[in-house]
């Protein structure tokens, strides 16, 4: 994990209460990849899964997806949910190789 973790442009944290709760997802992964996003060597796009208290929390000010950080387990519909997400990571992955959309 941390040799994909440091050759990443974009990092996806996939979010959820048990993500919040792990010491090594939390403190190791997630300050390593905010690192990588604030120097701009990386992109960090949370993907929250579950419901979540992210406030306060330092990947709180992230565009997260889907869309209004409305959980995937909260869609009427998980393929809606996950074509969002498929659509905000492409357009990120657009952006950071400098292709317009």
């Amino acid at each position: 994990i941390s040799g994909q973790l440091e050759s990443s442009r974009i990092i996806l944290l996939l979010v959820s209460p048990d993500f919040i709760a792990s010491d090594y997802c939390y403190d190791l992964e997630m300050e390593r990849a905010l690192q990588k996003h604030e120097v701009g060597s990386a992109v960090v796009i949370p993907i929250i899964l579950r419901p979540v208290n992210l406030q306060g929390a330092r990947i709180g000010d992230l565009q997260s997806l889907p869309t209004d950080r409305k959980p995937v387990m909260k869609w009427r519909s998980r393929d809606e949910a996950w074509t969002n997400i498929a659509v905000g990571i492409r357009n990120a992955a657009l952006r950071i190789s400098g292709v317009e959309r």
